[in-house]
């Protein structure tokens, strides 16, 4: 038994430093793809704990070239889109019906081209074509005091507690649109002077901000909540509690820290290409897309079915465009240069994805955490102590022993993550086990390692 363990405790070792280097990686490793499988499976046996998201991501990449009327006329020479581009992006969604559409750019125009003119380009009209939109505005509290020309009405929520740690705005500085917020609600989207909430290790966004004595949604809040019809005004800042949280009517219940953010996890199983079978009304099985992205270019498809190779490729996207008559559609800039910030997954996302990724964060449940350091280093004691127990055994109970202890074991982390969803990869589990198996059929009770060798 000697012999058995400290073959054990020495390799063991060496495995768990293997597993403490992955858990630490920033970037993707060639344990990656375990820690995924292992996650999902997680996630499909956790029940009623975890949801599927209904997120349809509109981006504006690299690939949208700026419209034009005639070939004269001259576009924003400072990457801006102009309003008859906006215009015919929303006329775009707004031809799939959408239940409800997040608005996150926040354009800025130059006026003296006529794609700008507001007699020409029917933006306004656009808008008014789509259900109540939730548009995005970007606001500071960087000290200064002057005056804004005309304040946004942002909504105000319902707080229970102290609201002090929540971060505070005294200005917007890009404001919505008029024409676009004449069917819009508006919402915070980032707080320029509060952008310390990403780091390597972890991504927080706020969830809410104060403005004077009001507490006021983030872009983030008000689309998911308008998507499952919650009204503002039902939505309670819960911040007396033991875990502060956001009670989004009775149909969400969002932890956040003291400061009104929320973690952003980037194990979460969220990514671009979530989907399952259906069945439609015929009859006929289908693709559902839960969170998935369409390009502007791709959308403008749906406006050429004439043509036989738009036709085809209006079939390949189908089961897409009809996730836009369910999912709650966000709209926003996916560009390259908007790409800047980096997970500890060492994934490189635009704030309009990141943002989609909170909102579906928020539908799906999906707050996941990783196991605290007491709890990743006490299920290593278990499993040498678990080892130090069956090495004493015969060859005839060791290796079922083994088995139902090994099975035991992960059932208990599934449990676990279902009630908590928390959880820890699985690579240094795995091996421990697999390594307690090789030891005890290798090196049989009783012998010395010097004579199980002869």
């Amino acid at each position: 038994m000697r012999s058995r363990f400290l073959i054990f405790v020495i390799f063991g070792s060496l495995l768990v430093l293997i597993g403490e280097w992955d858990r630490y990686a920033t970037r993707t490793t060639p344990l990656t793809g375990l820690n995924d499988f292992w996650l999902e499976f997680c996630i499909g046996n956790a029940g009623d704990s975890v949801r599927n998201p209904a997120i349809s991501l509109i981006r504006i990449d690299d690939g949208y070239e700026p419209l034009r009327i005639g070939e004269d006329e001259t576009v924003a020479d400072d990457g801006r889109l102009s309003r008859l581009d906006f215009a015919t992006i929303l006329g775009f969604v707004g031809k799939m019906n959408p239940r409800s559409v997040a608005f996150l750019p926040t354009p800025t125009f130059d006026e003296t081209l006529v794609l700008n003119r507001t007699d020409i380009v029917p933006l306004k009209d656009a808008a008014m074509q789509l259900p109540k939109l939730t548009v995005a505005a970007t606001v500071s509290n960087d000290g200064e005091r002057a005056q804004e020309a005309a304040p946004l009405n942002f909504p105000a929520l319902k707080v229970e507690g102290d609201p002090s740690d929540i971060p505070a705005f005294s200005r917007t500085i890009i404001p919505p649109d008029p024409q676009i917020l004449q069917n819009g609600t508006p919402a915070f989207r980032v707080i320029e002077s509060s952008r310390n909430l990403i780091n390597e290790k972890t991504i927080r966004v706020p969830l809410i901000a104060k403005r004077g004595t009001e507490v006021a949604p983030s872009v983030i809040l008000a689309a998911v909540a308008n998507h499952a019809g919650v009204p503002l005004d039902k939505i309670v800042v819960k911040l007396d509690g033991h875990k502060p949280t956001i009670e989004v009517g009775e149909v969400y219940s969002i932890p956040i820290g003291a400061d009104g953010t929320m973690t952003v996890p980037p194990q979460s199983g969220i990514n671009s290409s979530m989907k399952s079978p259906s069945r439609a009304a015929d009859g006929s099985l289908r693709e559902s897309f839960h969170f998935t992205s369409l390009t502007v270019d791709e959308l403008a498809y749906t406006g050429e079915a004439e043509d036989e190779v738009a036709k085809r490729i209006l079939a390949s996207y189908q089961p897409k465009f009809d996730s836009l008559k369910e999912n709650l559609v966000v709209i926003g800039f996916d560009r390259t240069a908007d790409r800047r910030i980096t997970t500890a997954r060492g994934e490189i996302l635009s704030e309009t994805t990141l943002l989609a990724r909170a909102m579906a964060v928020i539908q799906s449940g999906r707050h996941i955490e990783w196991w605290p350091s007491w709890a990743r280093w006490l299920s290593v004691i278990v499993i040498f102590s678990i080892a130090l127990y069956v090495f004493t055994l015969p060859r005839r109970k060791f290796l079922p022993l083994s088995l139902v202890a090994l099975l035991a074991f992960f059932t208990a982390q599934v449990l676990i993550f279902s009630t908590t969803l928390t959880w820890t990869p699985p690579f240094v589990a795995m091996s421990l086990f697999a390594l307690m198996v090789l030891t005890g059929l290798a090196v049989p009770v009783g012998k010395t390692v010097e004579k199980s060798s002869v």
